[in-house]
């Protein structure tokens, strides 16, 4: 049983991105959100009202719950999925590993970095096509998890959408309920082209980065650059009493 599975059930636009010994809120703060921009809801009102206005400003931000469990740092994006952009995570793995799993539009993608380097990564669909990818450092890492994970039946079955999912379970154990996020640690992440993307870097390709570095540095890499992303379905949810600001 994939205790993550909710995640695609709730949210058919979606990123689930974790970190090795990080909090919450360094992860978020490594992925490109503002200090300034975070926030815990005081009630489901406040949390559903900021999925609203995020949905109104996707093109600028995107809203994330952060938090922490067995060992992992989690951020959860419930309708974008700017955790995903490549610098981003090569920004968020230094020092430590990550893991996303991301799907938007029936798409579907998985990346595993290291210390900025990117390990491995796929397109949910065609997960034998791992090498084709972009440069990776090992594209076979995670093959195992990905077996168990049952990312390599058939393509057509309906369960196929869980399987990106299903393997950051098989990789970091991690469990976390839909109970756990609703009232989490919240902030905007920045649209693509807003972020550690548009800077630039040096020649060992690292981020010339000013965020701050909530415990290490900034690194950059490639998954392959991600196409224009189809604006996110509204997550269910729907406004609240919350008073938000839409900049």
């Amino acid at each position: 049983m994939n205790p993550l599975a909710w995640i695609a059930d709730a949210y058919e636009t979606h990123c689930l991105t974790l970190a090795k010994g990080l909090t919450g809120h360094e992860l978020l703060l490594r992925l490109g959100t503002n200090p300034a921009d975070t926030f815990t809801p005081r009630d489901d009102d406040e949390a559903n009202e900021f999925l609203w206005v995020a949905g109104e400003n996707y093109w600028s931000w995107g809203a994330a719950r952060a938090g922490e469990a067995n060992g992992w740092a989690f951020v959860l994006e419930p309708a974008s999925c700017w955790g995903g952009i490549p610098e981003r995570l090569g920004h968020a793995s230094r020092g430590t590993e990550v893991i996303f799993s991301s799907e938007v539009g029936g798409m579907g993608n998985v990346g595993y970095w290291q210390d900025g380097t990117r390990i491995t990564g796929f397109d949910t669909m065609t997960p034998q096509d791992r090498a084709e990818q972009g440069q990776a450092a090992d594209p076979d890492r995670l093959v195992e998890q990905m077996q168990r994970a049952g990312l390599f039946d058939n393509p057509d079955a309906p369960c196929r959408r869980y399987g990106g999912l299903a393997l950051l379970y098989e990789v970091t154990g991690l469990s976390v309920s839909q109970e756990q996020t609703a009232l989490a640690l919240s902030g905007k992440l920045p649209a693509y082209g807003r972020g550690l993307e548009g800077r630039p870097q040096g020649s060992d390709g690292r981020l010339a980065s000013s965020l701050p570095d909530a415990g290490g540095g900034a690194a950059g890499g490639a998954v392959g650059n991600p196409s224009s992303p189809q604006r996110a379905g509204r997550a269910k949810s729907s406004p609240g009493a919350g008073a938000l600001s839409e900049s």
